[in-house]
């Protein structure tokens, strides 16, 4: 019986090391596991939402990706982190846009929406798996910085027709599931 009641100590201290001592990066005990400014909320960027039109298309085309991402986190004090927004073809970026984390005044919670365009012109023809990225340098979260369209765009060479059933059009849509 002795034996197991003295491993209880040092079960006790591991869980508070765990739990009271772990920090990000930059913080410490006196900020109470924020960023480490001495009082702002870590900040977290959610990608809700990316829709693919069209995902049959011909070289040369434009493909419309349209994202929407949310910030969860403190914003207001001192914390602006420009960031590249981007579209992943392939692993490829193929279209990207800067953003501020501040969003122009959008408060936290509040859905931000872009609107990137592909164009297609030089392309190989084939499938292109797409991605949509939202990276926020002190993210607390990164898994939910990005999303994968599980349909894949289908680009045909100009002028050829789509194979057969299949007609140039369709949108795909990848939805977070935080």
């Amino acid at each position: 019986m002795r034996g197991r009641t003295e491993k209880i100590p040092g079960l006790i201290i591991a869980v508070f090391l765990l739990l009271f001592l772990a920090r990000p990066a930059g913080s410490n005990m006196m900020d109470g596991g924020k960023d480490g400014n001495g009082g702002a909320e870590i900040p977290d960027v959610v990608l809700r939402n990316v829709t693919v039109t069209p995902v049959r298309a011909h070289v040369g085309d434009i493909i419309r990706i349209e994202m929407e991402w949310d910030y969860w986190g403190d914003i207001t004090e001192n914390y602006y982190d420009t960031n590249t927004a981007a579209v992943r073809a392939n692993g490829k970026v193929v279209a990207s846009k800067t953003y501020t984390a501040d969003f122009g005044g959008v408060r936290p919670g509040e859905v931000y929406r872009e609107t990137f365009l592909w164009d297609t012109k030089g392309m190989a023809p084939g499938k292109y798996r797409i991605r949509g990225e939202v990276p926020l340098i002190l993210e607390k979260t990164p898994y939910d910085n990005y999303l994968d369209v599980k349909e894949p765009i289908l680009l045909v060479p100009a002028g050829e027709s789509f194979p057969a059933g299949k007609e140039s059009g369709g949108s795909a849509v990848a939805e977070s599931p935080y």
